[in-house]
């Protein structure tokens, strides 16, 4: 901490998992002990609650695994899993908040593979090795971790009348956690400690003086000052920042759809089953509700943002168009593009064992917005054109599972002591001339993040995908 000053007020900008588990960690640190912190998200936009309904880390469900091709991130999350495991009532894993169903990770035989750039099957097996070796470092039998190496023994093992995959394995040391519960449970533990303000209100912009930023405008024209100002906006981060070119918001698809109790009893004892090669995964239920999903690279809203803070002091501010949410507070489309509602429906034939799903009608249906980085790292550093200011977002997805771990590992990057995942999570330079996150003659070329785990078609703009279900309708 040689020559970093503690700040005497810090403004959290968003209450998703970046911002919860940041403000939890400051109260718990000494030398925060006279610190004002105040956390600002637009709870009311959806219900009131903090943090709010349409944040990607609220939602029915969530993997928590180890399982990453990076070993930074598989060696983070086998410490946050220690957390989640413990299931004593106020624990946060405790009261159904984290179920260890396991994991089942597969990949097809990729047809073709750009080079340098990891594919499913190449993400998949690289897993593997990292929680194998992880478990074995623990102590734990060889056999939790089994691998599924054809097809036929994927297919076997699931039951399933589909093709779940070519390769892949089960780690029953992986499982899934309701999220929607896990960050009510980190938001009421943090506001018992008395040290954090919680304010209701949409943040318009932040505000600056000179070279610094000192705070964020509301949208009743009221300022929020602050040392320092954290920004943990998530997929909202755009808005406030021109972060083109590192940071995009993503669209995923998710649907619900209503099962039997025979069903119930039948999945709810099934792992957590995902293809990386799709990007399809179903989770198993608690209740009478199945939930399918796609994790890919997702779909792209441009639109044109007035007051985004400038890459420095010395450039202007002007309206851009980036990517940025479509949700229920903004009118979204309260349905599924063709395309997602018929490759949702193709996971229930190749991953589910029960026949007939596929023909059940939505209970309902969202989509989970990212925050997408080129190579799925997160970006976790102070601005390098503003004074004051520091960002975390860029969770690329796969954020809500470090939820236990990842406020310290934030803070020590604040105080300039993040280690090597500090070193991947720094701001990273644009190539000169780089459109990537830019619109160009009425055309916007969307961020990809190629680190093996999508699945899908890249560059999707949501509002034309919805309007090809209309035209045919024509």
């Amino acid at each position: 901490m040689a020559g970093y000053k503690v700040p005497s007020s810090v403004l959290i900008v968003g209450s998703g998992v970046f911002g919860l588990s940041t403000a939890w960690e400051l109260t718990q640190r000494p030398a925060y002990a006279n610190t004002k912190i105040t956390v600002v998200d637009d709870a009311g936009a959806c219900g009131g609650e903090f943090p709010p309904r349409d944040s990607a880390s609220v939602d029915s469900s969530r993997i928590i695994r180890a399982d990453y091709a990076d070993p930074h991130y598989s060696a983070l999350a086998a410490v946050a899993q220690a957390e989640w495991r413990k299931q004593g009532d106020d624990d946060l894993g405790g009261q159904g908040r984290y179920s260890e169903a396991g994991l089942l990770l597969m990949a097809d035989n990729p047809t073709a593979a750009k080079k340098g750039k990891l594919t499913g099957m190449d993400y998949t097996k690289e897993s593997w090795r990292n929680v194998a070796r992880i478990a074995r470092e623990a102590g734990y039998p060889a056999d939790r971790i089994q691998t599924l190496e054809s097809a036929q023994a994927l297919k076997e093992h699931l039951g399933t009348p589909g093709r779940p995959g070519d390769w892949g394995y089960l780690n029953t040391l992986s499982g899934w956690a309701n999220a929607g519960e896990g960050m009510r449970w980190q938001y009421r533990r943090v506001k018992a400690t008395g040290r954090v303000n919680f304010v209701d209100a949409k943040v318009t912009e932040l505000v600056t003086e000179g070279k610094r930023v000192v705070g964020a405008k509301l949208a009743s024209g009221n300022v929020l000052r602050a040392d320092l100002v954290f920004v943990a906006a998530g997929a909202w981060t755009g808005a406030l920042i021109d972060m083109r070119g590192r940071i995009e918001a993503t669209g995923h698809v998710l649907g619900y759809i209503d099962i039997t109790q025979d069903e119930l009893e039948t999945l709810s004892k099934k792992p957590v089953v995902l293809n990386l090669s799709s990007g399809l995964f179903i989770i198993p239920p608690q209740e009478k509700v199945l939930k399918v999903a796609r994790h890919s690279f997702g779909y792209l809203n441009p639109v044109t943002v007035p007051r985004a803070l400038p890459v420095s002091h010395t450039a202007p501010r002007a309206p851009i168009v980036v990517s940025l949410p479509m949700t229920s507070r903004s009118g979204g489309p309260g349905r599924l593009p063709t395309e997602a509602d018929i490759d949702l429906r193709r996971a229930f034939r190749d991953l589910v064992p029960v026949e007939g799903l596929e023909g059940r009608p939505w209970k309902e249906t969202r989509l989970c917005w990212y925050a997408d980085t080129r190579d799925g790292d997160w970006l976790v550093d102070y601005h390098p054109g503003w004074e004051g200011l520091f960002v975390a977002t860029g969770d690329s997805g796969h954020g809500y599972k470090f939820l236990p771990v990842l406020g310290d590992k934030v803070v020590d990057c604040i105080e300039g002591r993040g280690g090597a995942l500090g070193d991947k999570w720094k701001w990273k330079p644009v190539p000169e001339g780089d459109r990537v996150g830019r619109e160009t003659d009425g055309k916007f070329e969307g961020l990809i993040t190629e680190d093996g785990s999508r699945g899908g078609y890249p560059g999707m703009i949501l509002k034309d995908e919805l309007a090809k279900e209309v035209a045919a309708k024509l």
